[in-house]
């Protein structure tokens, strides 16, 4: 079986999808943050439990798919499917022994787990397992591969690499008739999304963004794990992962505290821009200064008009959607639109219209390129690491504000962000 087969680009909106899913590429430094911004703002016990359920509604979607597609129907089949598509995602290789009643799994070198160790491990101590991805892959697999209801298997990991353990242990358990009380999950497919896009439009420098964004996207056709099941591109450690997981923690979180906690609603959202904030400083910036990109693109300009059109081709090259530059004066005004991004069919598909413009990813990225296009010295070969980024984006006044004038989930045709010095 050629997993390759199972993807799927829609080149004009720069979205791409898995098993009919939409997928994105994100760096670990991304996938790190979005989930300790989820426990944050929860606590860690009701944040596992989102995260978990988030991965295992993704992947349950996917698995079914797939296996229809691949014509898996029997428990063995599904289970080695599931085996292969992990690692081939970038999220780690992994011995998985699953049955109808209970199973374990087991692995040294997951993207979460051993991402996590290899960021923080020498300075930072923790005793809590990290990977909630794998967990809800695990529960999503059993009741898939064995038919079983919605709610009806779930998964814990009980030993973790980023708590010092040799490898990453998880329990797979099945539930007593009945199971869970589950809420029904909202499956975005690819009729989903193409419900909610608007035609794209062509900004400044549209051609020489759209060649790029081509040139990456194919690049990333040929990404895929290693012997590890990890993938080690642009100096960071990279992961295919399912858009609906990001979005259903992310929101999820957004939505509760605004119920539990109105007063905590705003650093909920604020907390979600500056997932943005990372991802862009964080994927965009080392993707900028990686010999692979030099190898695609040529030696790097310090032009700020040259960075923010990189950093919109690296966007849609990753799956992120049609970004487009409206207009640029540097350090005076910069808009960003987009008439597809990958927030806004799942947002849409489970809440309807919001009252107020919602799109926290776009909008902390908007900030982030306007910050690297015009606060970095690409000459010098910065290092973008912990340090450079409070002085950036971190605390103490920031360098840019944001405005989101124009928000798809809230009805308008496209998303619209206008960035002004501070």
């Amino acid at each position: 079986m050629s997993l390759e087969t199972l993807k799927s680009y829609d080149r004009e909106q720069s979205l791409t999808f898995l098993g009919g899913a939409p997928y994105v590429f994100h760096c670990h430094h991304y996938n790190l943050f979005h989930d300790q911004t989820i426990d944050d703002a929860l606590g860690d016990t009701v944040g596992l439990e989102v995260r978990t359920r988030a991965a295992k509604n993704a992947f349950r979607a996917v698995l079914e798919s797939i296996s229809a597609v691949e014509h898996a129907t029997t428990p063995v089949e599904r289970v080695q499917l599931a085996r292969e598509l992990f690692p081939y995602m970038g999220l780690g290789a992994i011995e998985i022994a699953a049955s109808a009643f209970e199973g374990s799994a087991r692995s040294a070198s997951l993207h979460y787990g051993y991402a996590w160790r290899e960021k923080y491990g020498s300075r930072v101590k923790r005793s809590l397992p990290v990977d909630a991805v794998t967990a809800g892959f695990l529960a999503a697999l059993t009741e898939v591969a064995y038919a079983l209801p919605q709610g009806t298997a779930w998964a814990v990991e009980e030993e973790c690499v980023a708590a010092k353990a040799t490898e990453c242990r998880f329990r797979i358990e099945r539930k007593p008739v009945g199971g869970w009380n589950e809420p029904v999950p909202v499956v975005v497919d690819e009729a989903t999304v193409r419900r909610h896009v608007a035609p794209p439009e062509r900004g400044l420098d549209e051609d020489r963004i759209a060649r790029i964004g081509a040139g990456l996207t194919d690049f990333m056709k040929a990404v895929r794990g290693d012997e590890r099941g990890l993938v080690q591109a642009f100096s960071v450690f990279v992961a295919a992962q399912l858009a609906s997981y990001y979005n259903e923690s992310m929101f999820e979180m957004v939505t509760r505290l605004e119920a539990q906690s109105p007063k905590l609603a705003p650093t909920a959202e604020e907390l979600a821009r500056e997932a943005g904030r990372v991802c862009v400083f964080n994927t965009f910036g080392n993707v900028l200064l990686s010999p692979e990109w030099e190898a695609l693109v040529g030696p790097l300009s310090s032009d700020p008009a040259d960075i923010v059109s990189f950093c919109l081709a690296i966007a849609r090259g990753l799956g992120f959607g049609h970004w487009h530059l409206h207009e640029y004066e540097p350090k005076k005004r910069m808009v960003l639109r987009a008439s597809s991004s990958y927030e806004v069919p799942y947002y849409l598909a489970r809440f309807g219209k919001a009252e107020r413009p919602r799109g926290y990813f776009l909008g902390g990225s908007a900030m982030a390129i306007a910050v690297l296009a015009e606060h970095v010295d690409w000459a010098s070969k910065p290092k973008l690491d912990g340090e450079a980024y409070q002085r950036l984006l971190g605390g103490g006044k920031p360098l840019a504000r944001v405005e989101q004038t124009l928000c798809q989930m809230r009805g308008d045709a496209v998303s619209e962000l206008v960035v002004t010095p501070s």
